[in-house]
């Protein structure tokens, strides 16, 4: 565990057997060598909360966060 922001935060993913893609921070299964929202190949492990968008052009915390295509994405990637 690490200190940031006064908080303490764990290492590891809080969902196993996924990565969070550092360009969009979509969650995406380990085995994926490209990240199907952004086209990134830039990941990491170290990365905290979930919001799971369903339709983003009708969900304000979409529009709030960026996200235009429905998927998993974490709250901040580390």
């Amino acid at each position: 565990m690490s200190e940031r922001g006064g908080r303490r935060v764990s290492r590891r993913s809080p969902l196993p057997g996924y990565k969070a893609c550092r360009n969009c921070k979509a969650v995406i299964p380990e085995e994926a060598e490209r990240c199907p929202v952004c086209g990134g190949t830039d990941f990491t492990k170290d990365w905290i909360g979930l919001v799971i968008i369903l339709k983003p052009e009708e969900s304000c915390i979409a529009k709030r966060l960026g996200i235009t295509k429905a998927g998993m994405y974490a709250i901040e990637v580390i």
